[in-house]
């Protein structure tokens, strides 16, 4: 269970004060996804960064599993837009840097094996980064997520560098992935689409500074595909209609 209560973040430039977050409040099941949506600088990636722990200054509360965050003693997986590979790693050192960091059992030979077969990844183990193409790398990011088991999985963006085509097969091979091993995640896009595929639970953020405007609860997540259904189509449109509305007040 993810719970934010009354969040407000604020930064200090020139001496100057600006708000970054303001009353947030938010839920997230066990096992949940919930895909957030917001304009530039409505404070997405700040959202995200308060619940990896690495802003620490706010106000309101912040827990994961009934306890304030604690990256030192929680399991937090982060993939970034660039996907946060080591270029002087191989693919089976960077998946095991997660555990190795967090000194878990480095042992979990066949989580680890399953992983890299059903992720597509089996035989790669040894190329280093520069040598994958986008999506092998969105794998391995993938990957060393799963591999650690994370109580909480924040993605900023993950898959914004990929082709269309390459996008939504790894869009697909992450909801594979989490349907096994169900991670609470959280994913920051500014695709709707992508929004309505990956997340069960939909939240808008307004502009700055961001706000909850909506939280949808998606009846489509995890519908077969789903991608060729009219409903899709139309919750895409009512989202577009929402959020265009919204950012225009």
């Amino acid at each position: 269970m993810i719970r934010i209560k009354d969040l407000n973040v604020t930064y200090k430039s020139q001496g100057d004060c600006y708000a970054a977050l303001r009353h947030i409040n938010l839920e997230l099941s066990a096992g949940e996804t919930c895909a957030i949506i917001g304009p530039s600088g409505c404070g997405k990636s700040t959202l995200l960064k308060v619940l990896a722990g690495i802003i620490k200054d706010f106000g309101g509360s912040v827990e994961i599993n009934g306890q304030p965050v604690m990256p030192n003693k929680q399991k937090i997986g982060f993939i970034p837009q660039n996907y946060g590979l080591l270029p002087w790693k191989n693919v089976y050192e960077n998946i095991r840097l997660g555990i190795k960091i967090k000194n878990k059992n480095s042992d979990d030979k066949e989580t680890l094996a399953s992983l890299l077969q059903q992720l597509g990844l089996a035989g790669l183990e040894s190329r280093y980064p520069g040598e994958l193409s986008g999506g092998q790398q969105q794998r391995v990011a993938l990957a060393r997520s799963f591999l650690l088991k994370p109580d909480l999985l924040l993605m900023d963006e993950p898959f914004s560098a990929l082709d269309a085509m390459t996008r939504e097969e790894i869009q697909n091979v992450f909801l594979t992935a989490w349907r096994k091993h169900s991670v609470s995640t959280v994913l920051v896009t500014h695709d709707v689409e992508e929004a309505v595929y990956l997340g069960r639970k939909i939240v808008i953020l307004s502009a700055s500074p961001g706000t909850v405007s909506k939280i949808i609860d998606n009846p489509l997540f995890g519908v077969d595909d789903i991608r060729n259904h009219q409903d899709f189509f139309q919750l895409s449109l009512t989202l577009r209609r929402m959020i265009k509305e919204d950012w225009s007040k």
